[in-house]
């Protein structure tokens, strides 16, 4: 009987833990341009996907980029942002305008979205042209700007990329299944605690 409860207590809890967590009814959800109405498949596929991680379905762009730059700025770059290089290559796939929302590696047995081709617009549309957004695909260190949280605290709340696991991308900040926090924030920003989280204010 214990046993019984225990393993729907551990349900219960999974099952919370999905409900909150979902991309069903978000931004995200472009379901309603699959013949299927499979929700996934605009970023990944369990068959044939691209090169990129995870099993990432969603045609990489192959635009040049202006990125953020400034004299006071102290963080090194992670590498080029083009050509699929850094987690943030992928959200860039379609937040940049370049690539088709539907635009797919593997399109599935019913054929394409009828989003094949239809470009973001809105709020969403980031552009090729960065400089005045937060810089991404940098090398998160402490020890070259001593205005950040130590890497190691940080690592508690966010998540770094990269081989050496210290790469700020945009899943650092952003979380794509999760909308709780809009728009699509890790933690909320209220009193800034996402950007306290590695700003020393």
């Amino acid at each position: 009987m214990k046993r019984a409860l225990s393993m729907a207590a551990l349900i219960a809890t999974v099952s919370v833990g999905v409900a909150s967590a979902q991309v069903s009814g978000t931004d995200h959800d472009m379901s309603t341009n699959e013949p299927t109405g499979q929700i996934c498949i605009f970023c990944h596929t369990p068959h044939n996907a691209s090169p990129a991680v995870p099993l990432w379905n969603h045609t990489l762009p192959t635009a040049s980029y202006t990125e953020y730059a400034s004299p006071t700025m102290d963080s090194a770059s992670a590498g080029p942002l083009q050509n699929g290089t850094g987690v943030s290559n992928l959200c860039l796939s379609c937040h940049d305008g370049t690539v088709g929302l539907g635009d797919l590696v593997n399109n599935g047995p019913a054929g394409p979205p009828t989003n094949a081709g239809t470009l973001i617009g809105g709020p969403g549309l980031l552009g090729t042209d960065l400089s005045n957004d937060h810089p991404i695909n940098i090398i998160y260190d402490e020890a070259v700007d001593a205005e950040l949280v130590a890497r190691a605290t940080v690592v508690l709340t966010l998540d770094l990329f990269g081989t050496g696991a210290d790469e700020l991308q945009c899943a650092t900040c952003h979380d794509p299944h999760n909308d709780n926090n809009q728009p699509f924030l890790v933690i909320a920003n209220t009193n800034s605690a996402l950007c306290t989280t590695c700003h020393i204010k």
